[in-house]
């Protein structure tokens, strides 16, 4: 392939309508001259312009075909990229941006991150120039969830259904045999936080569904936090309270004043008919000393949430599958 200078040299004597000028609308008069030009144009001629570089028609058709190309988008305002000149397939095999580099490795694409919390937008683009259909979403999420994925849901061109989430592992899922996986490279470092850290993505070259990533990004002020289920995790505000046979409320209260954190409550709620589980928020004057707290969500800096219920049940309901168990 060409680099972008040959190709500006290739087209440079074509480009005699400026983008952003007068008559560079498509119905401008510049616009139809040099449509003109090259439609009446006799085959070995060339178009000369004062001072410019000759171009010569007789070269070959692929070369008269690029260059016809090129002219009707400059004709209309209208960069040529990449998706025009990898082998007209309409997608490239490989792109870059400040915050992702894409390239095609045998047959699996590599996207390389290397600012986990750019803007979406330009990891669309990215993943979309090569004809990806992925969606990486930086999250908000407390201090110890930077850098992290906090989870991966592929699903099937297609299919309204997803399919289970897939674990963010090397190894794993795979799509016609190939690998489709998101890690940190060296493994165990942090994206955005330690240096030379660099997050790998690989996906299938096959692969026609579409894929969502959910990365945590340091949360602003205020901001309400996404591994909010986190709470009790090693380095998190509520680490190594322990909650899976129930306690009571006074003795967590009594917790969350030593580690200075806001207390709110939500009533836990079963569905007789499902078993499922449903959170109401609840004034702290409605709950009574002796009301059981069954599992502490983190909601922003310095707020926990503990969810509680009157009465004391057989079982936690966050392990007998109800819902999903606390990150411990």
């Amino acid at each position: 392939m060409r680099n972008v200078d040959e190709i500006n040299e290739l087209l440079r004597p074509l480009a005699r309508v400026e983008p952003g000028q007068p008559n560079s609308h498509a119905s401008g008069t510049g616009a139809r001259a040099l449509l003109a030009s090259i439609t009446t144009q006799e085959p070995g001629s060339a178009a000369r312009t004062p001072g410019r570089t000759r171009w010569s028609a007789s070269r070959s058709p692929r070369h008269l075909a690029l260059g016809l190309t090129a002219a009707a988008v400059l004709a209309t305002g209208i960069v040529i990229g990449p998706s025009l000149l990898e082998g007209g397939r309409g997608v490239a095999v490989s792109y870059a941006n400040s915050a992702v580099e894409i390239h095609r490795e045998g047959d699996q694409y590599v996207a390389r991150i290397k600012d986990p919390f750019a803007d979406h937008d330009k990891y669309t683009q990215a993943f979309h120039s090569v004809g990806l259909n992925v969606d990486l979403r930086p999250v908000p999420v407390s201090p110890g969830g930077v850098g992290k994925i906090l989870g991966m849901i592929i699903a099937d061109k297609g299919s309204s259904r997803p399919a289970p989430q897939a674990e963010p592992d090397p190894s794993g899922p795979r799509i016609n045999g190939v690998p489709l996986s998101m890690e940190a490279t060296p493994k165990g470092c942090r994206p955005g936080q330690d240096r030379h850290c660099v997050m790998v993505m690989r996906i299938p070259a096959g692969f026609t569904g579409s894929v969502d990533v959910k990365l945590g990004r340091q949360a602003k002020p205020g901001e309400e936090y996404a591994n909010f289920d986190s709470a009790m995790a090693p380095g998190e505000m509520f680490a190594g309270v322990r909650l899976r046979d129930g306690r009571p409320v006074d003795d967590i209260l009594a917790e969350a004043r030593r580690r200075n954190l806001t207390v709110v409550f939500s009533l836990i709620r079963t569905d007789e008919k499902t078993g499922g589980l449903s959170f109401e928020p609840l004034p702290a004057d409605r709950v009574g000393p002796g009301w059981t707290v069954w599992n502490a969500w983190q909601v922003k800096a310095g707020v926990i949430r503990l969810l509680v219920t009157p009465e004391r049940l057989p079982e936690n309901p966050f392990y007998n599958g109800s819902a999903p168990p606390p990150a411990s």
